[in-house]
């Protein structure tokens, strides 16, 4: 695993000490640690140790945007992100708009409108970043393989739609595990484990406006001429492939079962398999051209 992790240094050894890098390491060692916890029987850990593996996916996302695209830049992508998750969270937790009925509880923290907690639409941002770097490298690989370059409004199209159905999937996981917990009610049973499926259109539609308005201000993190193998922008596309699995396994052994086990592995997965063999296959040594037999 470890020459899968270092997949976006290549060669520069000097971006090891990226503050990112330290960052994703602590994600790694968030989700042992909630293992732990979870197999010691130790109830009053259970939330610290899920609000560390949040809180450090957070970071990392930050930072890296930080790190990969400027402070201005990653500014203007978190106050999109912020904005319209919260006004569409309002509107579904107020109105039932878009993704059903449902009803947050305190477990959460204090209330933004009386409604959403605070710290749900900060939240959306540590998968949203993943989910669309790792849509930049599907859509730059499509490119590369096409004899004719699409156009650029196709490719920010696919890179939207792609990348809000990633984050959508993600989903998949976290409403069952987040309703298990107590940490929000839906008013109405759903099709899937209990929850609605209004609720993922309400994923997908929330996702997509904030990419739109992404689009214009981040710029292409795996321009198809440079070699992924050099390129330090991989690391967030590692995070949702980690996450993926990650959540897989947890589901199965920890939380909502297999069921939603099998769902995340096959929803996340149809998005973390091709971005990890894109990966591997970068970091896979060039096979060296056979010599010619020359007879003297």
């Amino acid at each position: 695993m470890t020459n899968l992790f270092g997949a976006w240094q290549g060669r520069a050894g000097q971006r090891s000490a990226r503050p990112s890098s330290a960052l994703f390491a602590l994600y790694l060692l968030s989700m042992p640690i909630y293992c732990l916890v979870r197999l010691s029987d130790q109830p009053a850990w259970i939330g610290p140790s899920t609000a560390l593996t949040a809180a450090s996916l957070f970071a990392f996302s930050l930072v890296h945007c930080i790190e990969a695209r400027g402070a201005w830049r990653s500014a203007l992508m978190v106050g999109a992100s912020f904005v319209v998750a919260l006004t569409m969270e309002y509107l579904g937790s107020a109105y039932g708009w878009i993704f059903g009925h449902y009803d947050y509880t305190d477990r959460l923290g204090p209330k933004l409108l009386g409604k959403v907690p605070a710290i749900i639409p900060i939240a959306w941002f540590m998968m949203l970043y993943p989910s669309w770097v790792t849509a930049d490298l599907l859509v730059a690989q499509y490119v590369t393989r096409r004899s004719v370059p699409p156009p650029a409004s196709l490719r920010w199209l696919l890179r939207i739609v792609i990348a809000a159905l990633a984050m959508t999937a993600w989903d998949l996981s976290l409403d069952p595990r987040m309703v298990a917990d107590g940490n929000w009610v839906w008013q109405e049973s759903g099709a899937y484990f209990g929850i609605p499926l209004s609720n993922y259109l309400g994923w997908f539609v929330t996702s997509a406006l904030i990419y739109c308005l992404w689009q214009p201000v981040a710029r292409d993190a795996f321009p198809p001429s440079q070699s992924l193998a050099l390129r330090p922008g991989l690391l967030p596309v590692l995070a949702y492939v980690v996450t993926w699995l990650g959540e897989s396994i947890a589901n199965a052994i920890f939380w909502a079962g297999p069921g939603v086990a099998a769902a995340v592995f096959v929803g996340m997965g149809a998005f973390g398999g091709p971005a990890l063999l894109i990966v591997l296959r970068a970091r896979r040594p060039a096979q060296p051209q056979a010599q010619p037999v020359c007879n003297s």
